[in-house]
């Protein structure tokens, strides 16, 4: 009786990889580069949402330190505002305090002295943010 057949050694420098073996190695490969260029993907949209909100924020502020800078205006439509980059668009809204208790969009007859400019800041592109808004409340100064 004879025992079972050995498969004959390869001599020496003949030992490699089989072709199952590359196979897996190419599958985890490319698992792996998927999973860091989707991570660079997200990484990428997240700054340039970012930039989209730091950039809105900015003007908005910007817009609003030219509101208070500016003098009192009796029944104003807007203080100059500044013009904002490309890509973004800014609205400037002003209600005038009726004396009663409530802001509204018309002038009244009779100017109180107080308004309220709404500063809003919309971004444009393929990946838009929400609005940058600020409220500005601007008063007549009283003479001394």
């Amino acid at each position: 009786m004879t025992g079972p057949a050995r498969r004959p050694r390869r001599p020496r420098g003949e030992e490699g990889e089989t072709l199952v073996e590359v196979l897996v190695a190419l599958v985890l490969m490319g698992i792996a580069f998927a999973a860091v260029f989707g991570g660079i993907g997200t990484a990428i949209i997240s700054s340039d949402r970012q930039q989209k909100v730091t950039t809105a924020d900015s003007v908005v502020r910007s817009a609003a330190e030219k509101v208070v800078s500016a003098p009192y205006a009796s029944c104003a439509r807007g203080y100059g505002t500044p013009t904002p980059p490309e890509g973004y668009t800014l609205t400037v809204e002003v209600e005038y305090w009726d004396g009663v208790g409530a802001f509204g969009p018309a002038c009244p007859t009779a100017d109180t002295g107080v308004q309220k400019v709404t500063l809003t800041v919309h971004t444009a592109g393929p990946h838009p943010v929400g609005d940058a808004t600020l409220e500005v409340v601007k008063r007549e100064s009283m003479p001394s």
